[in-house]
């Protein structure tokens, strides 16, 4: 599976992040989600770091908890 890590500059201020894979790009139910870094900075590294642990994880949930066996396999 391929994770992808996308950082996102907020209107209001600060940075998001999130991981997503190639099935479901859309940032709706990502792997792992953080809204609030102040600084582009603190996101990608906060995002690199859960990258790597969702990288070496056998089993990977979305944020809803959900997850469809057949993109699993």
């Amino acid at each position: 599976m391929n994770l992808r890590l996308h950082v996102h500059h907020v209107r209001n201020g600060g940075w998001c992040a999130d991981i997503d894979d190639d099935f479901d790009r859309q940032p709706d139910d990502p792997y792992w989600c953080v809204d609030q870094w102040p600084t582009l900075q603190e996101a990608l590294t906060a995002g690199c770091a859960q990258l790597a642990r969702l990288a070496a994880a056998t089993h990977l949930t979305r944020v809803s908890g959900y997850t469809d066996v057949a993109l699993a396999a």
